[in-house]
Formats: C-alpha cells, structure tokens, sequence
C-alpha cells in the first residue's frame, strides 16, 4: 500500500482543524455586524462556519481510528489512551473555566454558588440543562461541543480492552442511543436540536443526540482511509478535491446556518463527504498547506476554547476607537473581534494549553508507571 507521507497527512489535518476554528471565530464574530445589509451577510456566509464544529467532530472520529490501530487490549494502552486525552483538553478546560468563574464572582459581588455548581457540572462533561436546544447551558457556552467529545472518548477507551473486538464493542455502546432509541420511538430525527424523550436525564441527552454519527462518519473515514484499495488514481484524486471544493462553496445553499446534525442540510453529512473527499485524494496527492494554516490546526484547541475572551478586549479596543462611519465601524469591529479571538487562542495555547498539558500528561504517566503491577507492563504500541 502506499501511504503518503507521515508529516503531509498530519500537514493537511492539521490545516482543515485551523479551519474549523477559525470558522467558529468567524461565525461568532459576524454577529457584531449591525447593519441590516452586513447582518444579511453574515446570516448568508459567515454562519455557516458553524460547522467548523461539525468538522471537530468528523477529524475527532478519524484521529480516533488512526492513532488506536496499534491497540494491544492491554490496561497500560488504555490508561496511556486515557492520559493523553485527559491532558489534551482538561487543563486549559479548567483554567478557562476558573476564568469565567472570577469573572462571575467579581460581577456578583459575592461567592456565585449556583454558578459554581455549573462550573463543576461543566468540569466533569456534564450537562447543565439536558437541552440541546439550550446548548446545555455551560458557563462556557462552547463547551456544549467538549461534552460528546468526552463522551466519545470513554466509548472509544472501552473498545480498548480490547484488541480483535473492540469495533464491535463500539457499536455495541453506540447503537443503543443512536439506533435502538429512535426504533422504540418510531421516530428518526436528525437534528442537533431534536429534544429527546430522555431530556430530564442529562447524560443520556448526550448518548441519543444524533450528533455523534458525525464521531462515527469520521471513524468510517478513518477505516477507509487505511484500505489498501481506496487510493485512487492521480486524475481520480484530482476530481475528489474539485468536487470536495464545489461541495464547500455550495454551503450556502445546501445548509441552513446556525443547524447541526448529520445530514446535507443540517452540515454534518456534507462536511463529511469533503473531509473524505481530500482525505483519499492526500494518499496520492501531497497537498501543498501553507505553514501558517499548520499553525492555526496547532493552537486550534484554545481558539475555540477561548476566543469570546478575546471578544472582550475587542469589545475594550472599539470603545477606544472613534470611527463615526457606519459601515467602516461595522467592518472595524468585525476584524478586531476575529483578530482578537485568534490571538487570544495563540497566546493560552502557548503559555496555558502547551505547558499545562505536557506537565499533566507526564505527570500522570510517571504516577501510573510507579503504580504499575507485573501485569500492567504489556510492550504494546501506545496511542499518539
């Protein structure tokens, strides 16, 4: 088989992460706009980088696949699995959260306990409110997306246990919420904001929401991906990336903005059909990726996580601005607040989200190497 080469695959995954972030930023920034011609604009175009969400989850479910083909089924991968994407997105999860709860505390005046429950909630994936259509409700309103990615994660570290099973065994753990659910209901709905039958439990709210097809679509792309037979030709490649460019520059009128779920017209599935797209067309072609587009895929975690903090010193920047233009107000405050928000992640990646999870990580590894039982010391290949 013939793999493209190790660093341009981690190259152009890496790039479409930076996009889904900077989509995100982009979508929240549009609201800024206040002019009724510019509000028309970023309803039309800029909402629709929503589904840079959806592509979080599609990339999640690949880099789930590729990283886990070595599993041994042995308790020091899953512990090692466990570890590494622990590190990866509680640490800056928790300074952010700490963040929002000064703030809060400043703003009452007093010790917010309620708020502080939330903040608890949130810091173990749990949903404040069970509706989806609520967002959950997270002090950190982006959040809502850290809840399924968790709960993926601990679906995906059971299969771990293990090796020649563990893809039926994630079926197993997926089919009741996403199958058998809507078969008892006789009723298949899509839609990210579809509220349950179960909406007072707020876990379960998370196991039947049908956004986790798109963890599944991207474990799906991950297997594909691996066949020998799905290289394609060069002139094939060529066709998927023109038809996976067409497909994103027909968002606009394919998917309502501001929707999420698993089909055309909610995002999901047309994300997924590009992401697949570029992914079997990169095994013969090394597509060229701009090193500041690494870059963003690199800080992409804190962008996401933390840019409507930076929204708030673009919010203290245009009250020190005097523009009297209506229209270059709209378009000032627009690129501050995206600027804004993408230094922002640049800056808590590199001095909270790098060194922070690096100090976790191996702190952890180093307590459960000391922990370790004769048992507990397989040779197996750990997850990167």
């Amino acid at each position: 088989m013939s793999h493209p080469r190790q660093g341009a695959t981690i190259d152009w995954l890496q790039a479409l992460r930076g996009f889904a972030a900077v989509f995100v930023v982009v979508t929240h920034a549009g609201w800024t706009l206040s002019q009724p011609a510019h509000k028309e604009l970023a309803w039309k175009y800029f909402a629709h980088g929503a589904l840079g969400v959806d592509l979080f989850f599609v990339i999640s479910g690949f880099i789930m696949y590729l990283t886990t083909q070595n599993c041994d089924g042995s308790r020091r991968y899953v512990a090692d699995f466990g570890i590494k994407r622990f590190a990866r997105i509680w640490p800056l999860f928790l300074v952010v959260s700490l963040i929002y709860l000064g703030m809060a505390w400043m703003k009452a005046g007093e010790f917010p306990a309620a708020y502080f429950a939330e903040v608890v909630s949130q810091l173990v994936f749990r949903p404040v409110s069970a509706k989806a259509s609520e967002f959950f409700l997270l002090p950190v309103d982006v959040a809502w997306t850290l809840c399924f990615e968790a709960y993926f994660y601990v679906v995906i570290a059971i299969s771990l246990f293990s090796k020649k099973w563990r893809w039926w065994i994630v079926a197993a753990l997926l089919a009741p919420g996403l199958v058998l659910y809507p078969l008892l209901q006789q009723e298949w709905n899509l839609s990210f904001y579809h509220q349950p039958a179960v909406s007072g439990s707020h876990y379960l709210a998370l196991l039947v929401n049908p956004m986790v097809w798109e963890f599944v679509f991207g474990l799906f792309a991950g297997w594909l991906y691996t066949r020998d037979w799905s290289q394609p030709k060069r002139p094939l490649a060529i066709a998927m990336l023109l038809a996976a460019s067409i497909a994103f520059a027909t968002v606009p009128e394919t998917h309502t903005p501001t929707l999420y779920g698993p089909t055309i017209e909610n995002g999901g599935l047309t994300v997924f059909a590009i992401f697949l797209l570029i992914a079997l067309a990169s095994k013969t072609i090394q597509l060229p990726v701009a090193r500041w587009l690494v870059w963003l895929g690199t800080i992409s975690y804190s962008i996401y996580l933390t840019h409507k903090l930076g929204f708030m010193a673009a919010a203290q920047i245009m009250s020190w601005l005097s523009i009297h233009n209506a229209n270059a107000l709209d378009w000032m405050e627009f690129v501050v607040y995206l600027v804004c928000g993408v230094c922002t992640g640049a800056l808590f990646h590199y001095a909270v989200e790098a060194p922070l999870s690096k100090r976790v990580r191996n702190g952890l590894m180093n307590w459960t190497d000391k922990r370790k039982k004769p048992e507990f010391s397989g040779s197996g290949a750990t997850p990167t």
